[in-house]
């Protein structure tokens, strides 16, 4: 008896784990979900919002041995689109002198290809972020995309 009562608890335990897990995962911003995805760090700047750059290309690739690396950037509309949802996501991405930036407002679906993978992200109805790639280099900010200038 007193083993069925520590198995039960133990269950109760982790139900209760993964519930805050999804909960947690669930507030998440769009950048922590995507580096999340891409198994990167991500820091959060001073207001809370996630915010990262990454390389894809990593010092031995980039200087010892030379190296390429491609990234691609892609947008699907949400589920049961219509034809206005595919107007105001087609102008969401364009190319940069060094690269492609795409200003993001949800519901969409963002597709990253990434060092030989592609990483599909949702991003939820109200959500906006901002993600670039210049060169080797790809950065993620959450928030407005109004107050995103390019560098």
């Amino acid at each position: 008896m007193n083993n069925s009562l520590r198995i039960a608890a133990a269950c109760l335990s982790l139900i209760a784990l993964s519930g805050q897990t999804t909960a947690s995962a669930a507030e998440a911003d769009f950048c922590a979900r995507l580096a999340a995805g891409l198994g990167i760090d991500k820091p959060v700047s001073a207001d809370g919002r996630t915010e990262w750059t990454t390389n894809s290309l990593n010092f031995g690739q980039r200087f010892l041995w030379g190296g390429s690396a491609s990234t691609s950037l892609g947008i699907d509309p949400p589920e049961n689109p219509t034809v206005a949802d595919y107007e105001r996501i087609s102008e969401y991405c364009e190319a940069t002198k060094k690269g492609a930036i795409c200003r993001l407002q949800g519901p969409l679906t963002f597709r990253l290809g990434f060092k030989g993978s592609e990483y599909k992200t949702p991003l939820m109805p109200g959500e906006e972020a901002v993600v670039s790639v210049q060169g080797t280099k790809t950065m993620c900010k959450a928030g407005p995309i109004a107050e995103f200038v390019e560098t």
